[in-house]
């Protein structure tokens, strides 16, 4: 059977082309034709696949038919197929408080690098911003690193701890410097003598954590803090040449100026409480507005004013679960579950660094669950090879129900 086209008297034009045969959809023969003018085309989309199909035949429904089929082109669904994202999951454990003292969980990251002179005649050197931020209450604590190797960064660590106190727990990336650190502290935590460690509270082991490979949104929340300090930086510095002593100040300004920016919404009622801020936590004041000092001179007493001191800091903490905490509970993105990956599903690994066509092709061997019970990192077998990612860095293939 043949279509009885508009173009029946144009004689000019071939015989298939004015009456081009008529073939079913979903039929076995119709898919090989689609199939044969698909890599005709040199997989060149929908309109162009269904212009080299009319130039002898006639589809039913000819669209869906060749979407059917680019659907299943291998070829096809690497270079269209989308990467996954999951519904945006709970705040982890770590980001409420469990002790009034800040940077109980921290994360550490780093920025940079900032060029200093370290006099006339000598070569100028990279230094690096090591930003320490409080899981809880935001408050970040801003370190000077001299270079990106591990002795720098425990120095740079050490000098953290005694300022501010030991962490029960650290975040941090995949950087070399930090799995660097975490290996000496292993190996120096084993030299030590374990009843000394558990008579002296300050040699507690400190718990380390690291977010997947190629996931900065897993650490979004001192991501932002980067971000705040690089902001603050370059506008105390702007392009001006400095030394290390002038970018150590500059830092420590950063700092107090980051931990001045108000954690809740800032009412105009001028009888409404002061905004709380991180340096409520630390230090007692707002900038540079002291916490308002007890009057009575019999409240000066060590023990009376170490109640005071409690009795402030307890306030402020009732204010961030009343005022800060409820605004965490909101998902700005994410909203809606998607499927899940499965063991045996066929992915491409995402690499923004290089183009569509060199991506990766992996099989998926491991799954790891969240709290919610949804899949957010899996291991991924591509050759030999075993690596851990986020499904945001993944491009699902083939299901494990195809192969």
């Amino acid at each position: 059977m043949r279509s009885d086209s508009r173009l029946k008297f144009a004689k000019f034009i071939p015989y298939e082309v004015r009456f081009p045969i008529i073939l079913p959809r979903e039929h076995s023969v119709t898919k090989l034709i689609i199939k044969n003018c698909h890599e005709k085309v040199n997989h060149g989309g929908t309109n162009l696949t269904l212009a080299e199909i009319s130039s002898r035949y006639w589809i039913i429904a000819a669209r869906e038919e060749i979407r059917e089929w680019e659907k299943r082109c291998a070829k096809c669904r690497r270079q269209k197929v989308q990467t996954s994202k999951q519904k945006m999951g709970p705040l982890p454990v770590e980001r409420f408080g469990h002790s009034m003292r800040a940077f109980t969980n921290t994360a550490v990251d780093y920025a940079g690098p900032f060029i200093t002179k370290q006099g006339r005649g000598k070569t100028r050197l990279k230094r690096y911003l090591c930003v320490f931020t409080c899981l809880t209450v935001r408050a970040v604590h801003l370190e000077i690193a001299y270079s990106l190797d591990t002795n720098s960064f425990l120095n740079a660590l050490n000098r953290f701890v005694s300022r501010r106190g030991t962490p029960n727990l650290i975040l941090s990336d995949n950087g070399t410097n930090f799995v660097g650190c975490v290996n000496e502290l292993k190996d120096h935590y084993q030299n030590l003598d374990q009843s000394a460690i558990v008579k002296d509270a300050s040699n507690r082991k400190i718990e380390w954590k690291f977010i997947p490979p190629n996931a900065p949104h897993f650490g979004g929340c001192h991501e932002s803090m980067v971000k705040s300090a690089k902001k603050a930086l370059y506008a105390l510095l702007g392009n001006a040449d400095i030394t290390d002593e002038e970018l150590h100040t500059a830092v420590v300004g950063a700092e107090n100026l980051i931990n001045s920016r108000p954690l809740t919404y800032q009412s105009s009622n001028p009888s409404d409480d002061i905004v709380l801020t991180p340096n409520h936590f630390l230090i007692g004041q707002l900038g540079g507005r002291f916490a308002p000092d007890i009057v009575n001179t019999d409240c000066y007493d060590t023990k009376k004013r170490w109640r005071y001191v409690q009795e402030l800091l307890r306030h402020f903490w009732k204010r961030w679960i009343r005022e800060y905490l409820p605004t965490l509970g909101t998902r700005s993105k994410w909203f809606k579950d998607s499927r899940d990956f499965k063991v045996n599903d066929v992915v491409l690994i995402v690499d923004p660094n290089t183009s569509r066509g060199c991506w990766s092709l992996g099989r998926i061997t491991n799954l790891h669950s969240g709290p919610d019970g949804h899949v957010r990192v899996v291991d991924i077998q591509v050759g030999i090879s075993i690596f851990r990612r986020p499904i945001t860095r993944l491009s699902l293939v083939v299901e494990a129900a195809e192969n």
